[in-house]
């Protein structure tokens, strides 16, 4: 029996660390979660998942976004957070079985857990994803990456040697009781080990340990709730608004300006970052005669420049419905007027940016110097500041170029000789990114019934970046034939930097399905690109078609 006893207790030590470290790795992984939720700011766990899309092949990528949308990056991140319990499971099975962890454990066992925690978090998993040895290659708040990962190691060591300890301790009460039942009549085999704590010793320990379990289970409880909160958020973000089918005005359903609240997001990470106005400032750095670190107040003494600008997405889709554009109002001032006040060298060839999400792009300086390339600090209407999702308190709008060359959450300009890789480029996106003609059906929708032998409206918008809308027309045969539709008349919303909306008058002869496509030919007289691409690597190309039915 001594024997069977023993093999017990060396079963449960077996199993006991994993099942501690996955607890302990549970309250570790709730410290990540909330100290991010403080900050406002990407985290341990967000740069992990960014650094992860680095390692997923174009083809891959692609196919993932074509599956699942924006959960895609939901997924990841869910994948992220588990991997923090199941690593601590794996480090304290590992340490169990050098030595390091037992009933005895103490302080010094809790800091060796800990510290090796966050030495693998430091000098592997941070550069492993990108972000440098101790994070240095991060460019957003050190203090808040910082901080969260210390109190997490720290956390992980304390909770997992509370609970070996308490498991430990129960272990050699089991001991104890069976031996003490082994002999004769009851009588023990054999005297009880002088090391074994006293019965009130046991029922401390027990009650701590039980308190630990539950703080265990609660952390991951409470983390997955966190985490399914935040891809839930991010799955319910706006993507643009669905085309209705009752005309808002006479050029269709889609209105001019589009509503904040249906203006697409997109962002690398599932939560908008949160910046402190008080604290923020835009340093402007690099080959610059005065280097300077500006508030908005400083960039408000700049010439004001507004207007309506129409931003789309690189992801946005050409050959179906595509909703990830939309057309508003920005202020801001012009980036050329910014390099000018700080005296930009002749030798910087490249504008750099730096955002607080860690998010950097660039640009050559003659397209910074463009007209329409401004720094936006306003959107919806005069004086209402960016909203959080669309960048607040500072972006870049690009004339002509897909929202991934706009950062977003400005933070740093640095003016530089040679270019650096911007945040999608690494992934292997298209490096200019320059918008592709572009037009869509907003109605009649897919599976539409139509009049047959009447006229019917087909209602959309055309898009080109700074090129303009010279044409756009209609086809009702699949492409066999084409006829022009009408584009709306110029107004104070419309000019070649946004979208325009058409109109057509179409007529199906006959009771049957039928194809309607849609082609624009921009300012440039570059007809829409009706090969089928996808949106990897430098936007998508093709035709917009839907299929309707004409009834009598």
């Amino acid at each position: 029996m001594v024997a069977m006893a023993t093999t017990n207790q060396q079963d449960r030590a077996a199993v006991g660390p994993g099942i501690a470290g996955g607890l302990a790795g549970g309250v570790a992984l709730l410290v990540l979660l909330v100290g991010t939720a403080i900050s406002g700011v990407n985290g341990f766990l967000e740069l992990v998942a960014n650094g992860a899309t680095a390692f997923v092949p174009l083809a891959v990528f692609d196919a993932l976004l074509e599956a699942l949308g924006p959960l895609a990056k939901g997924l990841l991140f869910t994948l992220v957070a588990a991997a923090v319990p199941l690593a601590g499971g794996l480090l304290a099975i590992a340490l169990a079985r050098l030595g390091r962890l037992g009933r005895t454990a103490g302080p010094s066992a809790a800091a060796l857990a800990g510290g090796i925690a966050l030495l693998l978090a430091e000098l592997v998993v941070l550069p492993v994803f990108g972000q440098g040895v101790l994070g240095t290659a991060y460019r957003g708040d050190a203090l808040a990456l910082q901080l969260p990962i210390v109190l997490a190691a720290l956390a992980y060591g304390i909770v997992l040697v509370g609970l070996m300890r308490e498991a430990g301790t129960v272990a050699a009460a089991s001991t104890v009781a069976t031996v003490a039942g082994d002999g004769p009549g009851g009588a023990p085999a054999e005297p009880p080990t002088p090391a074994v704590a006293p019965a009130g010793e046991f029922g401390r320990r027990s009650f701590l340990g039980r308190a630990l379990v539950a703080i265990g289970g609660a952390s991951l409880l409470a983390s997955g709730a966190i985490v399914v909160s935040r891809v839930a958020s991010a799955a319910s973000k706006p993507l643009g608004s669905a085309s209705g089918q009752s005309p808002v005005d006479d050029f269709g359903v889609t209105p001019q300006v589009t509503p904040l609240d249906d203006f697409y997001v997109i962002g690398k990470d599932l939560v908008p970052t949160a910046v402190d106005i008080a604290g923020w400032r835009l340093a402007i750095s690099g080959l610059v005669d005065r280097p300077a670190e500006w508030t908005l107040d400083d960039l408000a003494g700049l010439p004001r420049v507004e207007g309506y600008r129409t931003l789309q997405c690189i992801s946005n889709d050409v050959v179906r419905y595509g909703s990830l554009i939309g057309n508003q109002w920005w202020a801001g001032v012009r980036v050329r007027d910014v390099l000018d006040a700080v005296g930009a060298r002749p030798e910087a060839r490249w504008v750099l940016w730096r955002s607080a999400d860690g998010y950097t792009e660039s640009l050559p300086v003659d397209v910074a110097r463009d007209e329409g390339t401004w720094l936006v600090s306003e959107m919806g209407e005069p004086g209402a500041a960016l909203p959080k999702a669309h960048g607040f308190p500072l972006r870049v709008l690009v004339a002509g170029r897909y929202g991934m060359k706009q950062p977003k959450y400005l933070t740093g300009i640095e003016l530089a000789a040679e270019d650096e890789a911007g945040y999608w480029e690494r992934r292997g996106w298209d490096e200019t990114a320059a918008v592709r003609t572009y037009s869509r059906i907003d109605s009649p929708v897919e599976s539409d019934d139509v009049p047959v032998g009447q006229a019917f409206r087909v209602y959309g918008i055309a898009s080109a970046g700074d090129r303009g809308i010279a044409r756009v027309e209609v086809s009702s045969d699949d492409g066999a034939t084409w006829l022009d539709a009408e584009l709306e008349p110029a107004r104070p919303e419309a000019s070649d930097l946004t979208w325009r909306r058409w109109r057509a008058e179409v007529t199906l002869p006959t009771a049957a399905r039928a194809v309607l496509v849609a082609r624009a030919t921009d300012g440039a007289g570059n007809v829409q690109d009706a090969v089928v691409r996808s949106s990897l690597p430098s936007g998508a190309t093709g035709l917009h078609r839907v299929t309707v039915t004409a009834v009598g």
